[in-house]
């Protein structure tokens, strides 16, 4: 991982959006490719129109509570697809600022367990452009719970979801999740990971 596009992201189908949560459309381009292997998920996010809104003064060793405040890229995964509130999710900014937890939507409607401790034991790579408002983030996911979900034939909700600028802050998601206010922790916001042999 380590933010530079190699030909072996040529095998995986690129999703490409512009879209806020409510499915307007944007500058702000994402497009987003996926592979899988033994070892994990690994996510390639091209984006398109960022100011690249992040404090850069914060390390990047150690995990970043709070980066959704700033641009990042989101990206949430059930490992089990019949418990699609039950859920990883991974933050990474454009500098490789991170932030990962395990959340349990399973119980009372408006209620969530949140393990802030859970690990996506994340290697990050980025790249950018400030000039052409660019940037390339690539990472993977090794964490053992998602491993061991990564069969070929499994079909796993997940959420592609991007948060860009600051006045107006855009909610931008690949499958729009239409909800009264911005929020991607909802289930109409995700759609379904195949993995291919």
């Amino acid at each position: 991982m380590d933010g530079v596009i190699e030909p072996a992201w040529d095998a995986a189908t690129p999703i490409s959006f512009a879209t806020t949560w409510m499915g307007v459309t944007t500058p702000h381009r994402s497009t987003v490719r996926l592979l899988w292997s033994g070892k994990g998920l690994h996510v390639l996010w091209q984006i398109e129109g960022t100011g690249l809104n992040t404090d850069t003064t914060r390390p990047v060793d150690v995990e970043r509570e709070g980066l959704y405040q700033e641009d990042c890229v989101e990206l949430f995964i059930a490992p089990d697809p019949a418990l699609p509130r039950r859920y990883f999710e991974i933050e990474v900014g454009p500098y490789g600022h991170w932030f990962d937890i395990a959340v349990d939507r399973t119980g009372r409607p408006g209620v969530a367990k949140q393990d802030t401790a859970w690990s996506g034991a994340l290697a990050i790579g980025t790249t950018r452009d400030a000039a052409a408002g660019t940037a390339i983030i690539e990472f993977t996911i090794a964490a053992p719970e998602l491993v061991a979900a990564l069969v070929a034939g499994a079909v796993l909700p997940i959420g592609l979801d991007r948060m860009e600028g600051k006045k107006p802050r855009q909610y931008l998601m690949a499958f729009p999740g239409r909800t009264p206010k911005p929020s991607f922790h909802a289930p109409t916001g995700f759609g379904e990971l195949v993995l291919d042999p």
